[in-house]
């Protein structure tokens, strides 16, 4: 029996000598050798090069979880192994039946479960057993938030003991207790191979050494070099793994054997590996086998890193398993590797575990359970939930019969009534469609209150209400306390399997869920199915822990919080692909000891690599130091950095090429900080980065994909390969040269041209549209000015935003209530002059406005509602004062004047020459004085700021001048003489009004200047709509949220306050 310790640095093929000694010792047909990796995919790596250096029968290799069970098997020792949602649920358990006082706060929350759970994992690897813990924070003092983790543990372990259960982290555990147990365990075995390891816990330390003194030769590898302390940043961890290992098995560390020569890899690499932070100022070339890229951000550092990586691969013929893409967390880098892959056509394998509630069949299927418990706003069935689940494509309604026709129904139904959550909500907003008589044609510029044509009303209503009905009996769960048994009983039932109804006749009684998952895209299907028997290994996982703890009925609610907290801590893993080629895209920590022809790292930034690291705020450093110091417990301090071996175990991966790449702009969009690992490659290796800008185009011959070639060819002009792009793929040449063309008129010196709204060479039918006999609003010839493409959008183009639905009055809502309130208040009144009279009868006017107004303006009041309704009758209480103050000998006349609105008031017509345009409206309110002279006032809701004489000089603010020729002209009530707009929250009138209105340039002044200036400035808006340019022209303060082409107009700027 011998035991050896191998150092040697990294990549100087230790694993290709202990390759060729497993070989070797399966030749004689006498020996099965045994090899111990960290990882599965360490395990397929060692596979691999058995099987390319011609295979070795009878070699087993495996990861120390592979090891235990074996000598458990050996041993004839059976346990229960807890899967991790199952010692969860019964962490969750003790966690409630426990006397908490520290942690009582805690109690209830999901994640303090996990916590639990990790801190049970990291005693367990350092081999502290409840008892000794507890007693060394008595010893300590027994601090409550110490010693009350430590009764959890204890209870925990027990329960475990008690019930011949295990978990992986007491695996290790177990089998060292079980070899003392069973000194014949492993004294048949010929040879034990522990490759790749950087570090060792304390337990897998103790099972080597008890198997050194049993097994025929016991050999271990390790990174490092006997006697070497000048790289201690970089060997640290490896030096105290192989202190360790010398103490335990009373061995002595020795050189490899035999060193792998020539090295194979690349020079630059090679001097990379051996010079990094070290003291030696040698630098050498990079020979294209190390690249530097700074990217905008992280978004653009993976595509430059997978372009790179494409491109190697094409041109090298290489196999995609012989590249990798690393990170230190290659978590925030998840979405776009996975986008950009899909894009560039790379096959990408994912190593690390993904976030169970990330996958989109698990997040459907968790949105829709927990449709039926109160949200945010303490009601169920929220409005974008519901509809979404409706539109899932992970469920089946075809019972129910709910189709993309009825969804779209729905969705428009919701937003008209006003649907936040509730089924009270939606029951309100099914009876006032399902009641609605016969629509009116809603005029364009006056009407805001209405059911739209395409929200269903009556039988349409009632027979969508019927479908929704179905939906919520089929979504709702058992009511009452049950076992979780049912709860989980009920899920499955929801999801179903993958056996189709006996014929096309029969409904499915479930929602199909694994159906629509196995019809879905061939590569979606594999990550759906994996991430659904996750699910259900969780769901069962429930039900054994359930029924193991004997726990009470509860309620779907409570059942709910334990499902989210399981699913939430909860990953799943795709298989790795046998049968077909895939990038490994992983963190560095889980690539040591696998080699790569070609790998490229992200994340060379300031905080990111290396990482920021945190103390544990549950056991704390200090109290890690003492327990270690003075009862010798292994625990580790919290934020013990390994960063510089990581990066160090990352660069030496590759044989071939190495990028490594950075982003200058963090994701908070500040400037970000190179990582001074980054600094360090630089000082090794004469290498000048590549710096990418959010403009930088792949060259044609680099592009990764159909997007990025037609891309890169619209920034140049007839090269080859536009002409071979002409030649072979027709369609995406127009459909580049159309987009060039849309491109440079945009980037042009004049950028207007039919793209953007100049629509002149088709006048003819604006020319029709906006004839004379069209009748114009004040609003509309205002947008028009403001922006004609905007007008365009929303007038011509009767294009909108879709609200959402949400509580409470909008402007126009909030505008209306105080204009039916002025109008009513004046007219009940024996004298509209009396300010008495007015305020004394505002509150009753007011209160049955008010009542109603939820149902008339069709908003869902909020919980500010009564106080809301106290603000409006104080305003308007204010604003009847003020006015007061400002009637001089004006009486109001006449209330919501209209022109054109009907046929009983004709429209204001302007003419120029033999060309004219109508004008209609309404005045909200006209006051007469005694010798017959006119006043017009118009209530406003929002501020003064915008309500001036330069605006109106500008042909921004038409209304007031316009509304006065009308009373002149269209109504007849006289000579106006003054006017102004009235704001109503503030209670004060505008800075413009019609008396001291003046234009020194144009030597207009007062009422009739105002309306001169007016009808001029309407003549351009309908002028321009006739000859069809609407070219977009953004307020200099920036485009109103409401514009309808917000989220498409290339001109859109946000408005700046």
């Amino acid at each position: 029996m011998s035991t050896h310790l191998y150092l040697a640095p990294a990549a100087s093929g230790k694993t290709t000598y202990l390759v060729a000694q497993a070989r070797a010792l399966s030749a004689r047909l006498t020996a099965t050798p045994r090899v111990v990796v960290p990882t599965q995919l360490q395990v397929r790596a060692w596979q691999r090069r058995l099987g390319e250096t011609g295979g070795a029968l009878g070699v087993r290799v495996g990861t120390f979880d592979t090891l235990y069970r074996e000598i458990l098997r050996a041993a004839e020792e059976v346990y229960v192994l807890l899967t991790e949602p199952i010692q969860y649920r019964l962490l969750r358990a003790l966690i409630t039946d426990a006397s908490l006082q520290h942690y009582a706060p805690l109690r209830n929350r999901p994640g303090f479960a996990q916590v639990v759970q990790g801190f049970v994992r990291e005693l367990k690897a350092g081999g502290v057993p409840p008892d000794t813990f507890t007693d060394a924070v008595e010893a300590l003092g027994g601090e409550p938030r110490l010693l009350e983790l430590a009764h959890l543990y204890t209870a925990y372990q027990e329960r475990l003991q008690q019930e011949g259960w295990a978990d992986f982290a007491g695996l290790g555990w177990l089998t060292a207790e079980a070899l003392a147990r069973h000194p014949d365990v492993g004294l048949d075995w010929s040879h034990l191979f522990v490759d790749g390891f950087d570090d060792l816990t304390s337990v897998q330390v103790d099972v080597l050494r008890q198997l050194a003194g049993r097994v025929g030769e016991l050999v271990i590898t390790l990174t490092g070099s006997p006697g070497d302390d000048a790289r201690a940043l970089i060997h640290h961890r490896f030096d105290r793994t192989r202190r360790h290992l010398e103490t335990a098995l009373g061995i002595m560390a020795e050189p490899l054997p035999t060193r792998v020569t020539p090295d194979p890899r690349a020079p630059a690499l090679a001097h990379l590996e051996a010079a990094l932070f070290t003291a030696d100022a040698a630098q050498c070339p990079a020979e294209d086998t190390v690249v530097l890229i700074a990217a905008p951000d992280r978004e653009a550092e993976v595509r430059a890193a997978l372009r790179w990586l494409k491109t190697r691969v094409v041109r090298e013929h290489l196999r995609l398993s012989d590249a990798a893409l690393l990170a230190r967390d290659i978590e925030p880098y998840r979405p776009f590797v996975q986008q950009t892959a899909d894009e560039f056509g790379v096959p990408v394998h994912i190593l690390d575990g993904l976030p169970l509630r990330a996958n989109p069949a698990v997040a459907a299927l968790l949105d829709l359970l927990r449709l039926t418990l109160p949200d945010e706003t303490d009601s169920a069935f929220p409005w974008r939930l519901t509809v979404e689940a409706w539109r899932s494509p992970y469920f089946e309604w075809t019972a129910c019969g709910i189709t993309p026709e009825t969804t779209e129904s729905l969705d428009r139904l919701a937003r008209w009534g006003r649907v936040v959550a509730g089924l009270a909500q939606w029951e309100e907003a099914f009876a006032l469609a399902s009641n609605a008589g016969p629509r009116d044609v809603l005029d364009e510029d006056t009407a805001d209150i209405g059911i739209p044509l395409t929200v269903p009303t009556g039988a349409a209503a009632e027979a969508l209400a019927a479908i929704f009905h179905c939906f919520v009996q089929r979504v709702t769960p058992p009511e009452g306390e049950h076992p979780c048994r049912d709860f989980v009983a009920w899920i499955e039932s929801l999801i179903g399997d993958d056996t189709p109804p006996e014929d096309e006749t029969t409904l499915p009684t479930d929602l199909g869920v694994v159906r629509r998952v196995d019809a879905g895209p061939p590569e979606l299907v594999e990550r759906d199915r994996a991430a659904l028997d996750a699910l259900k290994d969780i769901l069962r996982g429930l039900v054994w822990a359930d029924e193991a703890v004997a726990c009470d009925p509860v309620t779907f609610a409570t059942f709910w919080t334990d499902l989210e907290g399981a699913v939430d801590a909860a990953t799943y893993r795709l298989p790795l692909p046998t049968d077909r080629e895939a990038l490994l895209v992983a963190d560095v920590t889980q690539t040591r000891g696998v080699p790569f022809h070609t790998v490229a790292v992200l994340g060379l930034a300031e905080g990111e690599f290396p990482a920021a690291l945190a103390e544990d705020p549950f056991l704390r450093d200090a109290d890690r130091q003492r327990l270690r110091d003075d009862f010798g417990l292994a625990l580790s301090p919290s934020p013990d950095s390994s960063e510089a071996e990581y990066f160090y175990e990352a660069i030496a991966r590759p044989r071939a090429a190495l990028l490594l790449t950075r982003p200058r702009i963090a994701d908070n969009g500040a400037p970000w900080q190179a990582s001074p690992y980054w600094d360090e490659v630089r000082r090794r290796v004469a290498v000048t980065p590549l710096h990418l800008t959010s403009h930088s185009y792949p060259a044609p011959d680099e592009a990764a994909s159909w997007e990025e070639l037609l891309l890169g060819l619209s920034t140049q002009g007839d090269t080859p390969f536009w002409q071979a792009l002409a030649r072979r793929q027709p369609i995406y040449h127009t459909a580049l040269e159309r987009a060039t063309r849309v491109l440079a008129q945009r980037l042009g010196a004049n950028a207007t041209g039919f793209f953007d709204g100049d629509l002149t060479p088709v006048s003819d039918i604006f020319t029709q549209r906006f004839n004379p006999a069209r009748a114009w609003s004040a609003s509309r010839l205002e947008s028009c000015r403001e922006c004609p493409f905007r007008f365009f959008v929303g007038s011509v183009l009767a294009l909108e935003p879709r609200a959402r639905p949400v509580e409470g009055l909008d402007a126009a809502q909030l505008g209306s209530l105080y204009h039916h309130i002025f109008e009513q208040l004046y007219q009940a009144v024996a004298d509209p002059t009396a300010l008495e009279q007015l305020l004394a009868a505002l509150p009753d006017v007011a209160a049955p406005i008010l009542d109603a107004a939820p149902i008339e303006q069709q908003f869902r009041p909020t919980a500010w509602w009564a106080r809301t309704r106290d603000e409006i009758i104080e305003n308007v209480r204010r604003s009847l004062t003020a006015l007061d103050a400002l009637r001089g000998d004006f009486v109001p006349f006449a209330y919501e004047a209209t022109f054109g609105l009907d046929d009983n008031h004709p429209p204001l017509v302007i003419r120029d020459g033999a060309d004219s345009f109508r004008l209609r409206g309404l005045i909200d309110r006209v006051d007469r004085a005694p010798d017959g002279r006119v006043r017009i006032i118009d209530y406003k809701t929002g501020g003064a700021s915008a309500f001036t004489t330069t605006n109106v000089k500008k042909g921004k603010k038409l209304q007031l001048p316009l509304y006065a020729l009308a009373a002149q002209e269209a109504l007849d009530l006289g000579n106006v003489s003054d006017g102004f707009y009235w704001h109503i929250q503030a209670a004060e009138a505008s800075s413009f009004t019609l008396a001291k209105f003046a234009d020194k340039e144009t030597g207009l002044f007062g009422p009739a200047g105002a309306m001169h200036t007016a009808v001029t400035h309407a003549w351009e808006a309908v002028r321009s709509a006739r000859q069809g340019h609407f070219v977009p022209t953004p307020p200099d303060n920036g485009c109103p949220a409401y514009c309808p082409a917000a989220s498409f107009c290339w001109h859109y700027q946000p408005k700046q306050w």
